[in-house]
């Protein structure tokens, strides 16, 4: 397990505006290479998913994305249907497909769900995610799946992604329960490599920021990366301030690593997935941290964190599962 002195979450710094110099979707056939704005950056931590799911509903195409070192490369694209009514889902039963940075959690099967209705596979996702959640959407049930090829791709959802059968076979191979994103725009911006890679390292010098401030002890600047209406479990931005003061007493240093972590954004929405590794004079801990943000002026403002633990056992052997897989499955190919 590799981990880097790079951190994960949000500092004062001049940020451009994502929608500063878009470029639409690129054409069949064009030769000019340009990389989706929201997809900064794939985690190359093999305890994450290598691939993203890029949903563009006025295209009605996905499009899948894979780390290539500390670049992303398109991997495949194919056309979707989306929900009946247009516009970004709010409530219940609208018909609408919601636009976000969702995660693919469980897979169902038959006969779980019926055959003619969703086809022969199906993913469901955390809608509504935490920023849906502080905007007060409701609903449920927003799922990536097939339907059978007697049906149009044309009829319309009751809000979630669909595609044929075989399409939902090839991307049963990309997603990696709960790690795997699938990032849902109404229309995705794009970006030429030279701009994509300059937001991609302004923000990975703003997250090491926030973690310079954490392992410095400098609690000002450090809380001043939070929103005032920050939330994580167990605390607020107040009794965060005061948890933290307490340890700056309690420890006679810290040192935090933190492995290349995911970044993508969604608007004004910003999502930052990490490994972390804690170590203090006194303590030792290792887990995923997740940060929320939202953008406030020219920098962001973290809303939430996340963090659970996990088992370096665990994962190692989570991975050797995985490369054995590809292994098979590249087998089988030949």
């Amino acid at each position: 397990m590799r981990f880097f002195l790079t951190g994960c979450a949000l500092c004062f710094i001049s940020l451009p505006t994502l929608a500063e110099s878009p470029i639409p979707a690129p054409s069949q056939g064009e030769t000019k290479e340009v990389l989706p704005a929201p997809l900064l950056q794939i985690s190359e931590t093999e305890a994450f998913s290598r691939y993203v799911l890029l949903v563009d509903k006025e295209q009605r195409k996905l499009t899948v994305f894979e780390r290539n070192g500390e670049k992303i490369k398109k991997v495949e694209e194919y056309p979707a249907d989306i929900g009946k009514n247009g516009g970004n889902k709010t409530k219940r039963d609208d018909h609408r497909t919601p636009e976000g940075i969702y995660f693919l959690e469980q897979r169902l099967t038959q006969p779980k769900i019926p055959f003619s209705l969703y086809g022969a596979l199906a993913f469901t996702t955390n809608y509504p995610n935490l920023f849906d959640q502080r905007e007060k959407k409701t609903g449920s049930g927003i799922w990536l799946h097939a339907i059978p090829d007697s049906v149009p791709l044309t009829r319309g959802s009751r809000g979630c992604v669909v595609v044929r059968n075989e399409v939902i076979k090839k991307l049963a191979d990309y997603i990696k329960l709960r790690e795997t994103p699938i990032l849902i725009f109404d229309q995705v911006n794009y970006l030429s490599k030279e701009e994509h890679e300059k937001r991609r390292l302004e923000l990975n010098s703003f997250i090491e920021g926030w973690r310079q401030s954490w392992e410095n002890n400098d609690l000002e600047k450090y809380m001043s990366y939070y929103d005032k209406d920050f939330k994580a479990p167990g605390f607020n931005f107040n009794s965060w301030k005061n948890h933290k003061a307490g340890l700056k007493t309690k420890y006679e240093y810290i040192k935090v690593h933190l492995s290349q972590p995911y970044i993508v954004q969604h608007n004004d929405q910003l999502l930052v997935k990490t490994l972390q590794r804690y170590e203090s004079d006194q303590h030792v801990d290792y887990g995923v941290k997740t940060i929320y943000a939202l953008k406030s002026g020219d920098s962001y403002k973290i809303i939430r964190e996340e963090w659970t633990p996990f088992n370096q056992q665990e994962v190692a052997a989570a991975i050797a599962r995985d490369n054995s897989l590809t292994a098979q499955a590249n087998k089988s190919q030949q």
